[in-house]
């Protein structure tokens, strides 16, 4: 068995429709994740005593157990309560457990922040919740921003799951063209492939913006 270039032009448009599915379920759980994350990983880092053990055990909870069994607990235990579709429950398994990974990068940031900053917030009148947003929030995501951009390629991978819950995306096409072909060979480089170049246009915009950042730096001039 070896690769065969016809079964790429015959289900071409499978691999661009998953690919499309894959880009559209990425680019909707990373925008929610983000802002799910930021808003965890304050609150566990403040360490309210209300809510700071829930966010705690809610982050080692969807860090530490698997994507798939999150999904299934999500698509075929909650679901049989709450009428939500595949692709809402889909959606919502990616920002749970991604956004557990953002939480723990966004208070690793604003635990890299000087406390003096805080204090010097509070002695010009600025309450904690008013230090959080407009201070230390700003500071570390300027800090994290590498590894949330990176977040995007994770999200990404992870979207090959969903198609355990019947999500169309690239790696069920790459799978049912299989089935059609019984060249797993084509099939599965094909996604495979479409996987990498994804990732490498992530590294690309991680690298801009890398680069932009760095162009913005004051320049400083050292005293002889």
């Amino acid at each position: 068995m070896t690769f065969d270039w016809s079964i790429v032009s015959r289900y071409g448009s499978r691999f661009l429709s998953g690919t499309l599915t894959t880009l559209q379920y990425a680019a909707i759980a990373i925008v929610i994740a983000v802002i799910w994350g930021i808003v965890m990983g304050a609150i566990s880092f403040r360490k309210p005593k209300l809510f700071g053990p829930i966010v705690r055990a809610y982050i080692c909870f969807f860090r530490e157990t698997p994507l798939l069994v999150q999904l299934y607990f999500l698509f075929y235990g909650v679901s049989r309560f709450i009428h939500v579709p595949a692709g809402v429950m889909g959606v919502i398994g990616l920002v749970l457990n991604d956004g557990a990974f953002i939480a723990e990068i966004v208070r690793g940031g604003l635990q890299s922040i000087d406390v003096g900053q805080s204090e010097a917030a509070y002695v010009h009148g600025f309450n904690k919740f008013q230090t959080m947003i407009y201070f230390l929030i700003p500071q570390a995501l300027r800090k994290v921003l590498d590894s949330i951009i990176n977040m995007l390629s994770t999200i990404i991978k992870d979207t090959s799951m969903l198609m355990w819950i019947t999500i169309t995306e690239l790696t069920y096409q790459c799978n049912q063209i299989n089935i059609y072909t019984f060249n797993p060979i084509t099939s599965y480089l094909v996604g495979g492939v479409i996987y990498l170049a994804l990732f490498l246009i992530v590294q690309m915009i991680r690298k801009l913006f890398n680069r932009k950042r760095s162009g913005m730096q004051p320049i400083t001039t050292r005293g002889v």
